[in-house]
């Protein structure tokens, strides 16, 4: 059996792994949100003192925002830094995904995305070893 690799909307890869787009997130989210549209919060929301508690209208408008936006066009579609680095890179070197340059071990541009995603720029090259000649699957 053959595993098709999909690539989203980014050239970095961040975007192959959100949630965003995926049904069961906005299944659940639209769950929660008829949850709190239901439930009477602010009877007991001010059991909660200090810094345990948080903003319900904040929370609700998080849900609805998520609701509204289940699709992103990512940087590739027209969104995210313009000044980002790995997208520079990419554009100018004609690659559709950052697991297609045969430098991606060695580049330096991911440093700012591992800060908070660590294991990111191994699981590129573990997709990069994964598709034939380097070249995604669209």
């Amino acid at each position: 059996m053959s595993r098709e690799v999909v690539m989203k909307e980014s050239y970095c890869g961040l975007c192959d792994q959100c949630q965003l787009d995926h049904p069961e997130f906005l299944e659940a989210v639209a769950k929660v949100k008829s949850f709190v549209d239901q439930m009477r919060i602010y009877w007991w929301a001010h059991c909660f003192w200090g810094d345990e508690g948080f903003s319900l209208p904040e929370f609700r408008r998080g849900l609805e925002w998520f609701l509204s936006h289940p699709e992103c066009p990512g940087c590739r579609g027209g969104r995210g830094l313009d000044r980002c680095s790995i997208r520079i890179c990419a554009i100018n070197r004609r690659y559709e995904h950052c697991s297609e340059c045969p430098d991606l071990a060695q580049c330096d541009r991911f440093n700012l995305i591992l800060k908070e995603y660590p294991d990111h720029k191994q699981h590129l090259l573990d997709l990069q070893q994964q598709i034939p000649g380097g070249k995604t699957i669209q």
